[in-house]
């Protein structure tokens, strides 16, 4: 486990290693406000900032156990909140879940991947001391808004692939990995929606006060952080349609090209079905058959094959079936 404690005190910030057993001293102060971060924490260390900050046994099972989908909790002491990053690389989007305990002295931010970057966080905090003087609040807040601008990274890479493979789909003759990529993508489309269209909820029981017991000073900053995710969800949702609308079109495209492919084979077929009939029949021997021993008879035969192939020829080629 790799744990970082940030100890903010009048609105500077001071980065520690602070033993579990102090951290209880500093927060008795009452005017010090403690961020822990942990990434990558087992049960065992969990259980034991449970002991330390006194968190719902509940909240910290739902930390334990990665994968939760966003939401959030009130407790008697604390909030619970899960939300996700997002990042882009070669293999698609890549989930970071992010869960939080907040309290009026301290926050808690459980990572169960480093990948995800929260030093930009730590920055801002930095820069903002009038901020802090919603003390936790503004924590949770300014990590939500890092994890929130990810997604409009995300969402532009997601539009420049989307526009790339739309027109590899449309091209005569696509390559072999265009298909798969689409199908990877729209996948990736479906994750990342299911990841944002809940932290709407979790945004919208953050402003209202009665069920999360933050005051209203944020009211503000987590109005226009609902805004911005129901941004992203209106453009994942644009990107799926467009993305299906594409699919539909390959499906047109090959159904198309699959149906002159058809066409031109069964044009050929009934140009060859003709001299083959006069030829079947010419080719019996009976001894009674008109024509079998007239002098022209062979030379008829085949011009009788030519000509019928030239007919039939000439007329598929003006309907176009050639």
């Amino acid at each position: 486990m790799t744990l970082l404690t940030t100890i903010i005190r009048d609105g500077s910030l001071q980065s520690i290693e602070l033993p579990f057993d102090e951290i209880s001293d500093v927060l008795q102060r009452g005017d010090t406000l403690v961020w822990v971060d942990v990434t990558r924490p087992s049960a065992v260390e969990l259980l034991q900032l449970q002991e330390e900050f006194d968190l719902p046994p509940l909240a910290v099972e739902d930390a334990v156990e990665a994968h939760q989908r966003p939401k959030i909790h009130r407790y008697e002491r604390s909030l619970f909140a899960v939300a996700y990053g997002a990042s882009m690389s070669l293999g698609g989007i890549h989930l970071s879940e992010v869960g939080m305990f907040v309290a009026p002295l301290f926050v808690i931010t459980v990572r169960h991947d480093p990948i995800l970057d929260i030093e930009p966080v730590r920055r801002r905090l930095e820069t903002a001391p009038r901020d802090l003087q919603q003390r936790a609040a503004f924590i949770a807040y300014a990590m939500l808004d890092h994890l929130v601008d990810g997604y409009f990274d995300v969402l532009e890479e997601v539009e420049d692939r989307l526009a790339d493979l739309e027109e590899s789909l449309m091209q005569d003759r696509p390559e072999a990995g265009d298909l798969s990529a689409t199908f990877q993508l729209r996948r990736d489309i479906v994750s990342f929606r299911r990841v944002v269209a809940p932290l709407r909820e979790v945004l919208n029981t953050l402003l209202r006060r009665d069920e999360t017991g933050l005051g209203p000073e944020l009211d503000e900053y987590f109005r226009d952080l609902y805004d911005h995710v129901i941004k992203v969800y209106e453009e994942l949702d644009v990107g799926r349609e467009l993305l299906s609308a594409a699919l539909e079109a390959y499906m047109s495209v090959v159904s198309n090209r699959l149906n002159n492919v058809v066409l031109k084979v069964s044009a050929w077929a009934a140009i060859i079905a003709v001299p083959t009939f006069i030829a079947s029949v010419y080719g019996m021997n009976f001894r009674h058959m008109p024509e079998l021993r007239w002098g022209f008879g062979y030379p008829t035969a085949i011009l009788a094959m030519l000509a019928c192939a030239g007919v039939l020829y000439a007329l598929f080629k003006r309907r176009g079936w050639l």
